[in-house]
């Protein structure tokens, strides 16, 4: 079975690549074959950690796999996140975080892509997951064997493989590995699937099953992305502002199915969040949209601007906590890091700032826009000033709207 990982490998993208390492028998294993790969391929290959710091072993577990790379001559970083919510899913919040850290690793390096260890098992539980959560199609097509995300193109070189096989690689070498006592907690939602599993087997629901039936939904996800694209740029416009108005006429002409994923990704675009809205609050909002009613969702206002416009803005008491202190400001937009803090400018300083009337943008728009702001004074309106002091723009501008529906 480690053919299926050598063939997936001849199509991997030129350049240096990174590998993503626990210390858990998956990821340790894929580190092992891409080692044994890229060396007499001759490609230059890196390979990172992310020390949690939630547990009391992960720190000597990020060091058993630095001296592993050090014995097969593969470069490797331990990163550590200490930032832990106080509230939310915590492994949720976990995984989001060791993907922003691990992708900020490899734009740094210019590194043309990170595998990671994902078997065929964690296909089969991606979908009972999303099974239970009454996911769609994009849902129920599982983990896609390669996707952007953070900058960064992602791999799945042993998506097609099983856990035991990847073990077998770890024995074979009499390498040791890890195991996370989390994987046996079932608290967790993905530890029920994992032993659902095996109660599955039984009535013919197999791994194998499960995860041949995720992967053949994927191109069925694709062809719905390349519609909803191609009608996307019909009916929808990004402003440089961060805010996005969709033609409701057009939008009416539409599938729903198209109608939601359109909706959906403007507002995962303008409020910047990881996950697109539930389903019922999305058609709750979709037909307040068609309807010409004001509706707020996700951290957005949906408000009808007349003429068959309704447009998107970002909600203001969703960004009361975003400061810009690190010169970004509510995950969307890069500010110059000027003296004060960078934050909505809202009803305080729209007073401050009439002229904003002379702009092409509403009121919304404009109450949600970055402004920094010192010892409580208005510094810069960088959306209303026609000089600014500071400038502030979207990280990624208007044309990545269209180009994000699509899962690359």
């Amino acid at each position: 079975m480690t053919q299926a990982f050598f063939q997936y490998m001849e199509t991997a993208p030129d350049g240096p690549l990174g590998v993503a390492v626990s210390g858990g028998g998956d990821s340790l294993a894929l580190l092992v074959l891409m080692a044994e790969w890229a060396k007499p391929s001759g490609r230059s290959l890196s390979a990172v950690t992310v020390d949690h710091g939630l547990r009391k072993d992960s720190a000597a577990e990020a060091q058993m796999v630095a001296q592993l790379c050090a014995g097969l001559g593969v470069p490797h970083t331990t990163l550590e996140w200490r930032d832990h919510p106080e509230r939310g899913n915590l492994q949720d919040n976990a995984r989001q975080a060791r993907q922003r850290l691990i992708a900020q690793w490899a734009l740094e390096r210019g590194i043309a892509a990170v595998a990671t260890g994902h078997t065929k098992e964690d296909q089969a539980e991606t979908l009972l997951l999303r099974l239970k959560r009454g996911s769609g199609v994009d849902g129920l097509s599982g983990i896609l064997p390669q996707r952007r995300k953070e900058g960064v193109l992602w791999l799945r070189p042993t998506l097609e493989m099983r856990r035991e096989t990847l073990r077998d690689v770890l024995r074979v070498r009499q390498i040791p590995w890890a195991e996370d006592p989390s994987n046996d907690d079932v608290r967790f939602d993905r530890v029920k699937m994992r032993k659902a599993l095996v109660k599955l087997d039984e009535i013919g629901l197999t791994v194998d099953v499960l995860a041949d039936t995720a992967t053949r939904l994927q191109p069925a996800r694709a062809a719905l992305e390349q519609v909803s694209e191609t009608a996307l740029r019909r009916i929808a416009s990004p402003r440089d502002i961060g805010s996005v108005r969709l033609d409701i006429n057009a939008l009416a002409c539409e599938p729903e199915e198209i109608r939601l994923r359109i909706l959906a990704h403007s507002l995962r675009w303008v409020s910047a969040a990881p996950y697109r809205p539930r389903l019922n609050g999305l058609k709750r909002a979709l037909a307040a949209c068609l309807g010409g009613r004001s509706h707020s969702l996700s951290g957005c206002l949906l408000t009808p601007l007349g003429n068959g416009v309704c447009e998107i803005t970002r909600e203001v008491a969703a960004m009361q906590e975003c400061d810009g202190s690190d010169g970004f400001f509510d995950g969307r937009f890069a500010c110059d890091t000027g003296v004060g803090s960078w934050r909505p400018l809202g009803k305080v300083g729209i007073l401050q700032r009439p002229e904003w009337r002379e702009t092409a943008e509403s009121r919304n728009a404009i109450l949600a826009s970055p402004s920094l702001w010192y010892n409580n004074e208005l510094k810069s309106a960088p959306f209303v000033d026609k000089n600014p002091d500071c400038k502030c723009w979207l990280r990624d501008g208007p044309e990545s709207f269209y180009a994000t529906i699509v899962t690359h």
